[in-house]
């Protein structure tokens, strides 16, 4: 027996793109927009896929005094489930806890939502001929310690059974949900683990898969790339066939742009070559490599990109830019007023200046500096896998990754590749 559903989690609804006040008209409606195109576009594909059933795994809505605009609008949608005979099982977040919950419309009754007191099982479709069961629950408030998963407990796994948490996977953590990824992927009786909170997509695969869905429109320059959902198809053997499904309409991206060539130096030059980057951007989706997930080709396509512009190399350009204070916000306004009005627009949230002066040739300062010459000895040492390596296990206990967006902290300086 096999059940086939949308996942979703982190809809966020009531913020906004994270946009300065001042943007361009040309591209108003469609940041305002976004993450409301985004979330309809996810109703859209339970419709038009037939899905069984949609899960949402918290934070439904961007705070507990939930806005009229999201509340009317996540009815619409839910309405539109219905009309199709489609249930939704919704878990709510640290965003949307349901002790201190707003709400201005009630949601329809194909809407089945999680308790916040204690865990609780739904059947689909019904209680006298299962086909699945979903196990979750709501928060109570905004910092949740409570594990929750130890009484996800389904009575067999004759049908698919699926756990539904807004989680960090953090045991050590005190305010989403502690538990060990290792944990769920031990609870033999949940064949897939349908999770929210984080932001961006992941997957864990395992025997039971532990799956974030992330964002389905990035908000802040954060949460970069395509977000959306996934389709699932699950069989009481626990063997998924996951398809994530982009639906963002505008792409926040980090672009980092070379303009240490001797004939970039003025603000036009510095315009153009910004100008041949953009027709290079593009929505990878490398974070499923390495995984069984398969990506659908975006069917809606991307309406504009929010830009973070890095300037980086050495030359002429880095007089002109660390000389005149304005020279950035010069080079912004251009790039704001001239590219916004392309299709997709480009929107430019902030540019950086990482440049600097002309370089002499290398061998000139190895020559003329000891103090040069052992500094790039020192370096050299570690130009290779094998350094790397023993430099990761000196210090990266010092500077470990953090995966929670919500738990990072100024003074923290993740190890990275880069």
């Amino acid at each position: 027996m096999s059940v086939r559903f949308l996942q979703a989690a982190d809809f966020h609804l009531g913020s906004q793109l994270s946009t300065i006040a001042d943007r361009g008209s040309t591209v108003e409606d469609p940041l305002e927009s976004a993450l409301y195109t985004s979330v309809e576009r996810l109703f859209d594909v339970a419709i038009s896929e037939a899905v069984d059933f949609m899960i949402v795994a918290g934070d439904l809505y961007d705070q507990d005094s939930r806005s009229v605009t999201a509340n009317l609008f996540l009815q619409e949608q839910f309405e539109r489930l219905a009309e199709e005979g489609i249930p939704a099982y919704v878990a709510y977040g640290n965003h949307d806890p349901v002790g201190s919950a707003t709400t201005y419309v009630d949601l329809p009754d194909n809407v089945n939502e999680f308790d916040h007191e204690d865990p609780e099982e739904f059947l689909y479709p019904d209680a006298g001929s299962p086909e699945a069961r979903i196990w979750g629950q709501s928060y109570r408030d905004r910092s949740e310690s409570r594990s929750m998963y130890r009484q996800f407990t389904p009575a067999d796994d004759r049908i698919p059974n699926i756990g539904v948490l807004h989680t960090s996977l953090d045991p050590e953590g005190r305010l989403y949900v502690p538990v060990a990824r290792s944990k769920l992927e031990s609870k033999d009786a949940i064949q897939y683990w349908a999770l929210g909170h984080v932001h961006d997509a992941r997957i864990f695969e395992s025997e039971q898969p532990v799956a974030y869905p992330g964002v389905p429109q990035g908000r802040d320059i954060g949460e970069l790339g395509l977000g959306g959902g996934y389709l699932v198809e699950l069989d009481d053997g626990g063997s998924p066939d996951i398809e994530f499904i982009p639906t963002s309409p505008v792409v926040w991206q980090t672009v980092t742009v070379d303009v240490g060539d001797e004939g970039v130096s003025s603000i036009p030059d510095l315009k153009r070559r910004l100008e041949h980057v953009i027709d290079d951007l593009s929505t990878p989706m490398d974070r499923f490599d390495g995984t069984s997930v398969s990506i659908r080709d975006p069917e809606w396509g991307v309406d504009g990109f929010v830009c973070r512009w890095t300037l980086t190399g050495n030359g002429p350009a880095h007089e002109t830019l660390s000389q005149d204070d304005e020279a950035i916000q010069e080079l912004t306004r251009r790039a704001r007023e001239q590219f916004s009005s392309r299709q997709p627009f480009v929107w430019t949230e902030a540019i950086r200046d990482e440049t600097g002066p002309p370089v002499p040739p290398i061998d000139e300062l190895r020559d003329s500096d000891r103090v040069i010459e052992e500094f790039l000895s020192v370096s050299e040492e570690f130009d290779g896998e094998a350094s790397r390596a023993v430099f990761r296990e000196t210090v990266g206990e010092a500077w470990e990754p953090v995966d929670d967006h919500e738990e990072i902290r100024a003074d923290e300086l993740p190890l990275t590749e880069e």
